[in-house]
């Protein structure tokens, strides 16, 4: 046999091998969420006092009744601070806005400052309060972290969701199964000030056999607020660590005309739809897109 017929042979073999690789990947549920989970606690180490920069946009697509002193859209540039806190079982994504539709902010709290001084908690909580005059409409958000949804499958919590896996399939050589959860019992991982626990449920796009978590999806009920948390996660080779890449949110208070006419018990004459569309009603899209991973350098007081 000469060298020219050994290597077609050589390649037919070693492809051979990676399909069967791929075929022997565990993609039960039981083996997909040991290897998710496996991959979350290893990535709560990994993904602590990490700078990323971040840019967002905000824009309110419909409201009713129509605010004319308030923006329509809104863009900001900012630099995100990612930790997880083990003592708390929470992770934070702590944001510095550096610009708000093109100006910068001259005054403004120095983040790096506020990490070397303070515990992150407190960070956080200071943060968030400054940060929330930037938010347009009148919907109150204060949990929009991009990694909060990898709290399902974290030791402490995952006791409290039921799973159900969905879908399988082959990207890029990759098998993703997508596993479906169900929030159902207390504590619950977004909590309403004055209404207590608030029930969620999503998916999870996880790489068979890795663990790698690639998509999440949490979505929930706010007595008529709706919303939806996405992100995606890309593969980033500074760091050698998948991150979040793009985090969007959903927003939607009230319902599109008012009433629910198909629920029963109310007649939708010209009258009643009249006022109906007169109630308030209120849709927000947020996107925020993350670059420039590097590790903070400077110790965290991580408690």
């Amino acid at each position: 046999m000469t060298r020219a017929s050994v290597l077609p042979l050589a390649l037919a073999i070693l492809a051979g091998a990676s399909h069967v690789t791929s075929q022997e990947v565990d993609t039960s549920e039981r083996g997909v969420l040991s290897a998710g989970a496996a991959h979350v606690a290893a990535y709560q180490r990994q993904l602590t006092s990490i700078l990323a920069d971040e840019l967002s946009t905000q824009e309110i697509v419909a409201q009713r009744p129509h605010d004319a002193t308030m923006p329509r859209g809104r863009r900001l540039r900012s630099e995100v601070f990612f930790m997880f806190a083990p003592a708390t079982r929470e992770w934070m994504a702590i944001r510095d806005v550096l610009e708000a539709d093109g100006t910068p902010l001259e005054s403004r709290p120095d983040l790096r400052d506020a990490l070397r001084r303070l515990a992150p908690r407190e960070v956080a909580s200071a943060f968030k309060e400054h940060n929330s005059r930037f938010n347009i409409g009148r919907t109150f958000r204060n949990f929009n972290e991009p990694t909060l949804t990898l709290l399902v499958l974290d030791e402490e919590h995952r006791r409290r969701f039921s799973f159900d896996r969905r879908h399988v399939e082959r990207a890029d050589g990759t098998v993703l199964v997508t596993i479906a959860f169900t929030e159902k019992d207390s504590p619950t991982l977004i909590r309403h000030v004055d209404r207590g626990r608030v029930f969620s449920k999503g998916e999870l796009v996880v790489e068979a056999g890795t663990g790698v978590i690639r998509r999440t999806a949490l979505r929930g009920t706010i007595e008529k607020l709706r919303f939806e948390l996405t992100t995606v996660y890309s593969p980033d080779p500074r760091l050698g660590l998948w991150v979040p890449s793009v985090f969007t949110e959903g927003y939607e208070y009230g319902t599109r005309f008012g009433t629910d006419y198909t629920s029963g018990g109310f007649r939708p004459d010209h009258a009643s739809r009249t006022s109906a569309r007169r109630s308030d009603y209120e849709k927000i899209v947020c996107e925020a897109r993350y670059t420039n991973f590097r590790r903070f350098e400077t110790s965290v007081r991580i408690k």
